[in-house]
C-alpha cells in the first residue's frame, strides 16, 4: 500500500498548487499515482468544514497531513497527535502550532510565509506606487492573522502617514461587499493579506480592484497575472519546494519535531502595467526599474 499525502485546505480550488506539490515530491523519487498518493480535501472557503476533512483523512489512514493556512493547521493538529503533520502559515509559534521555530516539538513542522514581515513592506510599495494617497484599505483572513500582523501594518502606516481601514474576509461572498465599503470610504489603494483562501479567489479579486479602481497590492505574482497592480513577497514555487522537502524527510522516516521550521529566502517584486493603465495609473520609474518583472 502506497502512503498517502493528506493535502488539507481552506481554499476552494487546488489545482495550481496540487500541481506544485506534486512536482516538488517528485524531485525527491515520491511520484503521485506511483509510489505514493495525494488525498486533496479542500473546504471550498467554508473553514467549518476543516475539521471534518482533517478528520477523514486522518480515518483514512493518511501517511502525512500536510495543511495550508492557519485554519488547515489547527484542524489537522486537533485531528491527530501521531501522524505527522507539515503546515504552511505564518507566525507559526505565535499562534501556538508549535513550540519553537528549531523544535516545533510533538508531531508538526511547516514552513513559514513571513506575511508579519512582508505585509508592512507591502504597504511600503503601495505608498510608493501612490505617494499622494492617505487612506489605505487592509483585505483580511482573519484565520491568518496573528496579533503581529495588524501591529506591524498599523505601525508602518502611521509612519508613512496614511489611515487604514480593515475588513474581514471569510468567504466569497465577502469581497465585493469590502470593495463597496473601500470604495465609500475613500479607500485609495487596498493590500490584500496572504491567505490560502484569499489566493483562490484571485481572479474575482481583480476583477473588483479593476472595478472600483482601488489598486491592490498582494503577496503572489500568480496575483498581479489576474488584475492586482503589483505583488511582494515570496515566490510560491520555492514555498511548495520547500514544503516538498519537508513532506520527503518525513516520508523517509524523520520526525517533525526534529524539523526546524524553514522560511522562504527569496522574495520578488512584480508591476502589472496593463493594470495601471486600466486604473490610470503611472508608475514611478524607479520603482519599475527595481521590479523583478513588469507584466505588460
Amino acid at each position: 500500500m502506497v502512503p498517502v499525502v493528506g493535502f488539507l485546505s481552506p481554499a476552494p480550488t487546488q489545482t495550481v498548487r496540487h500541481q506544485l506539490l506534486r512536482e516538488a515530491l517528485a524531485k525527491h523519487g515520491f511520484i503521485d499515482g506511483k509510489n505514493i498518493r495525494i488525498d486533496v480535501r479542500v473546504a471550498e472557503g467554508k473553514l467549518e468544514r476543516l475539521p471534518g476533512l482533517a478528520q477523514a483523512l486522518v480515518r483514512e489512514g493518511a501517511s502525512v497531513v500536510f495543511a495550508t493556512g492557519g485554519a488547515g493547521g489547527r484542524a489537522a493538529q486537533a485531528a491527530t497527535k501521531t501522524i505527522p503533520i507539515v503546515t504552511v502559515g505564518d507566525d507559526l509559534v505565535g499562534s501556538g502550532l508549535v513550540a519553537s521555530l528549531a523544535k516545533p516539538g510533538a508531531n508538526i513542522t511547516g514552513v513559514s510565509i513571513l506575511a508579519t514581515e512582508l505585509d508592512p513592506k507591502k504597504l511600503e510599495v503601495l505608498k510608493e506606487l501612490l505617494p499622494s494617497a492617505k487612506r489605505f484599505g487592509v483585505l483580511n483572513d482573519p484565520q491568518t492573522s496573528g496579533p503581529g500582523r495588524p501591529q506591524g501594518m498599523a505601525e508602518t502606516a502611521g509612519r508613512l502617514g496614511v489611515e487604514l481601514q480593515t475588513i474581514d474576509v471569510r468567504g466569497p461572498d465577502d469581497l465585493e461587499p469590502a470593495f463597496q465599503a473601500f470604495k465609500a470610504s475613500g479607500v485609495e489603494g487596498v493590500n490584500i493579506v496572504s491567505s490560502s483562501m484569499l489566493f483562490n479567489f484571485r481572479p474575482r479579486l481583480g476583477e473588483l480592484s479593476l472595478a472600483a479602481k482601488i489598486p491592490a497590492i498582494c503577496q503572489f505574482r500568480e496575483m498581479v497575472e489576474v488584475g492586482c497592480l503589483a505583488s511582494y513577497g515570496i515566490l510560491l514555487t520555492d514555498l511548495y519546494a520547500l514544503s516538498g522537502d519537508l513532506i520527503a524527510k518525513v516520508l523517509n522516516g524523520a520526525k517533525p519535531a526534529d524539523l526546524p521550521i524553514v522560511q522562504p529566502t527569496r522574495f520578488e517584486l512584480i508591476i502589472n502595467l496593463k493594470s495601471s493603465r486600466a486604473l490610470g495609473l503611472t508608475i514611478p520609474p524607479p520603482l519599475i526599474a527595481r521590479a523583478d518583472e513588469v507584466i505588460d
